[in-house]
């Protein structure tokens, strides 16, 4: 077995860099976003004359616009220019899909300083306290990306956007403070309590607009040169790419298109991509719930999300709760794992609505008696049971 891994990793492959077609992957430039990154420095720029001076920006717009690129593109340079400047600033990104608690978040910030931080024993009043103890030996400024910040605020409330947002009022040193970028597909603002709200400027927010196509196909033609041999990608698919992923001004779809079509060609070893590989890869993607994010399901969400796609794929708008816990009570059976009790299914339910793989609503006239109706936003219910048996294994 160990050859035929060698052979394979060892053989031709159309990609010289690979990696830079992940969606972590933050070039040095951001083609397109010029203007947001200049109105970023004008809301931080009080930093560095003031490192107590904390600041506040909300970051929104749709899938695949770049604003967590954008976001960490921002923190990555501005804290270059302030070293230069002899201002420390420290940053660090905490995704809330994965941190969606208070706790969660605090912890990732923490051991942003020390590693070995310990995971449990500390509340999150002493561990806001220790951050105030790190900065001040540092004499630093942070700088905190708070990413999908609406889960963390969903499923938590606002009580930590409210102490980073206030931290400074605090410090006992001036040259400390905490500065905050929150990211989001919408406007948060309404999800904050009125103590939380009240710290946000009007100016406070930054709404990044979907790419055009022009726009992407300079993102194209940076990655295709990033990741790709010489000559591997022709330049007549690049414009093809940035066309197909016009249609949502989406640069994730992009990049993704990007990386299956020169996996196609890798799977026939050929040293050229293709238009049927390009074509093979958009009907490949052609929905917006990325894999990643499925795989990061424990089993039972995955079986309830099973259940729902079973439920929906028979051709209505909306499943109705009784059914869905039904049909996820065969799947549990078909993989010989024993059913959660109805409260436990809910919190499944509840929990993938705040992931945003369904959303959830009372029902209305048309339906006897009062429940709860469930429907898909975004993928097909057929490709998405097909992906989630893949990722269980049928």
């Amino acid at each position: 077995m160990r050859h035929l891994i060698e052979d394979e990793l060892r053989g031709p492959s159309v990609f010289k860099d690979a990696g830079k077609l992940s969606f972590d992957y933050v070039p040095e430039d951001l083609p397109g976003r010029e203007e947001e990154t200049k109105k970023l420095a004008r809301t931080f720029g009080p930093v560095l004359a003031n490192r107590g001076s904390g600041q506040t920006i909300l970051v929104t717009g749709p899938v695949g616009s770049g604003k967590t690129a954008l976001s960490k593109r921002f923190a990555m340079d501005f804290k270059a220019y302030a070293a230069s400047q002899g201002v420390p600033i420290e940053w660090v990104d905490v995704n809330c899909r994965r941190r969606s608690t208070d706790s969660a978040a605090l912890l990732k910030i923490l051991t942003h300083f020390d590693e070995r931080f310990p995971d449990r024993g500390f509340s999150n009043s002493e561990m806001l306290e220790i951050l105030r103890k790190q900065l001040e030996r540092r004499e630093a400024h942070l700088l905190v990306i708070l990413d999908e910040v609406d889960i963390l605020l969903k499923k938590s409330g606002s009580d930590l956007v409210y102490a980073l947002t206030r931290f400074n009022e605090e410090a006992t040193r001036a040259k400390v403070g905490v500065s905050l970028i929150m990211v989001s597909q919408r406007d948060v603002r309404t999800f904050l309590d009125e103590a939380a709200q009240s710290t946000f400027k009007r100016t406070s927010v930054l709404a990044v607009e979907k790419y055009g196509e022009a726009q992407l196909k300079s993102i194209v033609r940076q990655r295709v040169g990033l990741a790709f041999h010489a000559n591997a990608f022709p330049e007549d698919l690049e414009d093809l790419v940035a066309e197909m992923a016009a249609e949502r001004g989406d640069a994730r779809l992009a990049i993704e298109l990007l990386h299956k079509a020169g996996q196609n060609a890798d799977d026939e070893s050929r040293k050229t991509v293709s238009a049927e590989d390009l074509r093979a890869a958009k009907s490949s993607v052609s929905d917006t719930v990325e894999e990643g994010k499925l795989r990061e399901l424990d089993l039972h969400k995955k079986l309830t999300l099973l259940a729902i796609a079973r439920a929906l794929k028979k051709g209505g708008a909306f499943a109705i709760t009784g059914e869905v816990e039904s049909i996820y009570a065969v799947a549990c059976e078909e993989r010989g794992e024993k059913p959660r009790a109805h409260t436990q299914f809910w919190t499944y339910l509840k929990d993938l609505e705040g992931l945003g793989f369904i959303h959830t609503r009372r029902s209305g006239k048309g339906v006897l008696g009062t429940t709860t109706l469930i429907s898909l936003p975004d993928v097909p219910a057929k490709s998405l049971e097909e992906r989630l048996l893949a990722l269980l294994g049928k």
